[in-house]
């Protein structure tokens, strides 16, 4: 029988005969977009079978279900770059067989890959189609490390039933660069550390906001971070005796590699430091030319190489200090490795619409000016010096003491933040 219907779906389409018809333009256009309606139907279907198949969910996720159900505990996530701040939370969730769902907006995310009954992680799409999903969303309690959800602008509004909208940070330091109003309808923050409270509690002050719950619970990805650095410890080998530089300019105009050229480079190289480059991912995807170019200007050093790996672990762990611009790798970089940065100062432009606007100051640049040496372009022939300094006057036991006293749960984090979702989802189910 199968045979017999795909013998005649092929006769029908494909083998020629003559038509003693006339079809008008009309109806030839409405038999057209009949046939590619159902091709595409057709298409879809096929697509979302084969994210099944593979152990994803279907493209479109029922939006009914995310508007009408009134779901506990839901973790929203925008992209795979953030699973390992979820990554914790998730498989502390998990331990406790606690019911709950994953939404995320990016088909690629390492959760969708995990099979487990007591989590519904869903692809929500990406786009118009997603914003709206999330906004109608109908939950207890929601976390999420997009900022601006509500902020008027933004594309995502704060769901009216959603009863707890919680943050969590994806990065160690305040939220300077976020862009204004970034938690203003946030109801509680999942703190990093004790110097978050005063900034948070200024900027509520200013705006006539209520205060927000503030949680001390640290930092989840570092949870992720410190158990890769001992996996990596045991096996990375030091390549050169002479002290390594590990060089991480953020993309874009922001970037100390577009801001400062390769100059700099060049006078570490010729002073004898192993140069490690580890350009922003980023910037592979829309500056390749100007790395390109870069690469020409520095090959004929045999100390300079270039790391286009996925995971920076290795190259954190064989450099000896850390370059950077305004990237959030420098505060990895000093908590997990317990080494010192130099920042290479970049103009501030346009800084209105941010958050720092209000604050006065960054926290966290002033403190990572204490922890290493911040410099500008009128200074960038002492370079090579300052290095030399920094490395020998920054010890790993300050940089410890500096990590215990701003970074709350350091290594178990995850657990924490799972605990208090946990708790949180109970009393708000009892109202229900």
């Amino acid at each position: 029988m199968k045979e017999f219907i795909y013998l005649t779906f092929v006769w029908w389409f494909f083998i020629p005969s003559v038509a003693h018809a006339y079809l008008d333009p009309g109806s030839g256009n409405a038999l057209i977009y009949m046939l590619l309606s159902f091709f595409g139907a057709v298409i879809f279907s096929l697509k979302s079978l084969f994210y099944r198949i593979i152990g994803r969910k279907d493209l479109l996720e029922d939006e009914q279900a995310l508007r009408e159900n009134q779901h506990n505990i839901v973790i929203f996530n925008e992209g795979k770059m953030y699973w390992n701040t979820f990554r914790p939370i998730v498989e502390a969730l998990l331990k406790k067989n606690v019911i709950f769902s994953y939404y995320t907006m990016d088909i690629n995310d390492p959760c969708l890959e995990m099979d487990e009954p007591n989590m519904n992680n869903c692809y929500i799409g990406n786009g118009t189609r997603a914003f709206a999903k999330i906004s109608k969303l109908k939950a207890d309690i929601v976390l999420s490390t997009t900022p601006n959800i509500g902020t008027e602008g933004y594309p995502i509004s704060r769901s009216k039933s959603i009863k707890k909208l919680v943050h969590v940070f994806h990065s160690f330091g305040d939220s300077s660069y976020y862009h204004r109003g970034s938690l203003d309808n946030y109801d509680a923050v999942m703190l990093v550390g004790e110097f978050e409270k005063p900034i948070i509690r200024k900027l509520e002050n200013l705006r006539g906001l209520p205060a927000k719950e503030l949680y001390e619970a640290g930092l989840p990805y570092f949870d992720v971070l410190a158990e890769k650095k001992n996996f990596v410890l045991s096996r990375v080998k030091k390549i050169s005796d002479a002290k390594t530089v590990l060089i991480a300019p953020s993309w874009g105009k922001k970037s100390c590699l577009n801001q400062y050229g390769s100059n700099f480079i060049s006078l570490l190289a010729k002073a004898g430091y192993h140069v490690i480059i580890r350009p922003h991912p980023q910037s592979l995807k829309v500056e390749s030319e100007k790395l390109e170019h870069f690469k020409d200007e520095l090959i004929s050093f045999q100390n300079v190489e270039w790391d286009f790996d996925i995971d920076a672990s290795q190259s954190m762990q064989r450099a000896d200090i850390l370059i950077s611009d305004m990237s959030g790798i420098r505060m990895d970089f000093v908590l997990l490795y317990q080494k010192p940065i130099i920042t290479l100062e970049i103009p501030l432009e346009n800084m209105a619409d941010f958050e720092l606007a209000d604050m006065g100051e960054s926290w966290t640049e002033k403190k990572l000016r204490e922890l290493g040496y911040t410099l500008g372009k009128d200074q960038i022939e002492d370079l090579p010096k300052i290095v030399h300094e920094t490395i020998e006057t920054k010890t790993s036991e300050e940089i410890i003491a500096f990590r215990e006293k701003n970074l709350y749960n350091y290594k178990c984090s995850g657990e924490v933040i799972a605990k208090y979702l946990i708790e949180n989802g109970r009393h708000l189910k009892q109202q229900n």
